[in-house]
């Protein structure tokens, strides 16, 4: 059994008891592209390992000091952030890896 967890973070920063993806889809709701400052939400696991979800686009890196960037993924459709989501907190990585990621300019 893994001791794995996972952990919600709203646009303003503050961790979430709630790591569904019920709630994480009501936090893409409130992302505006036009509020830069609080524009991004994002699910962090006890290895560092972190998706951050902006209003069009997903971030996937390793926020440990030891750890890199992965790459982003543009979002094409309102169901693919959850998708993508279900995937980390199931911890499957091996699905999460074979997405087309790119690295950013």
């Amino acid at each position: 059994m893994s001791d794995r967890q996972v952990r919600l973070t709203d646009r303003i920063g503050a961790e979430l008891d709630d790591s569904s993806l019920q709630r994480l889809s009501s936090l893409l709701d409130e992302l505006t592209p036009a509020d830069e400052e609080h524009a991004t939400v994002s699910l962090t696991d006890s290895d560092e390992w972190n998706l951050e979800f902006s209003a069009d686009s997903v971030l996937f890196e390793n926020v440990d000091v030891s750890g890199g960037e992965v790459g982003t993924l543009p979002l094409s459709s309102r169901e693919e952030p959850l998708s993508i989501a279900e995937e980390f907190i199931r911890g499957d990585f091996e699905a999460l890896r074979s997405r087309p990621w790119s690295s950013r300019p």
